[in-house]
């Protein structure tokens, strides 16, 4: 039938030609891994933010749980009684690394330290709140006394949080003064 048939240029020109398939994979792959980069990046920022905002919370509780709430009927370092308050110095024997306090009200000696796992434990009270989280101390000096006149006891809340194969970090230092003869 004359006129359903192109001539053989026509047919040939209904395709893409090698070049332009090569030309507009090329342009793909570049849009692909520039979309690629930017979602890695994003998910690392958010990544990121949510282990600062988880950082932030457990700082916070941690420092609430050694402020007010160490052992059940004692309180914590806001009720303990200043002249039985000591801070304990690393040493050869394994002792150090804490604070040793007696509260005002309740029963003997607390006593906080570091542990060698780089966690906090406490003698009597709620030990377990103190090692149930995953947050790893990056100091042994948690606690440092400004001068033991005054009371004044600084916490040393250096956190650090592993997620995945990264591992994220906060400093937070919180002043205290012991008011309790």
């Amino acid at each position: 039938m004359p006129g359903t048939e192109g001539t053989a240029d026509q047919m040939r020109r209904q395709g893409f030609t090698l070049p332009e398939v090569l030309l507009a994979t090329a342009i793909m792959t570049i849009v692909m891994a520039q979309a690629a980069t930017t979602l890695v990046a994003s998910h690392r920022l958010l990544e990121a933010t949510a282990a600062d905002i988880e950082l932030t919370f457990q700082t916070r509780a941690l420092r609430e749980k050694l402020l007010y709430d160490i052992a059940e009927g004692e309180g914590g370092l806001m009720n303990a009684c200043l002249d039985e308050l000591t801070i304990q110095n690393k040493n050869p024997k394994g002792k150090g690394n804490g604070l040793r306090f007696k509260p005002k009200r309740g029963g003997g000696n607390n006593r906080l330290e570091v542990g060698s796992n780089k966690k906090i434990k406490a003698d009597r009270g709620k030990a377990g709140w103190l090692s149930r989280t995953p947050l790893v101390f990056q100091t042994e000096t948690i606690f440092e006394s400004v001068t033991n006149d005054n009371g004044m006891v600084i916490l040393n809340l250096d956190l650090a949080l592993l997620i995945a194969d990264r591992t994220y970090t906060q400093r937070n230092q919180t002043v205290v003064q012991i008011m309790n003869p």
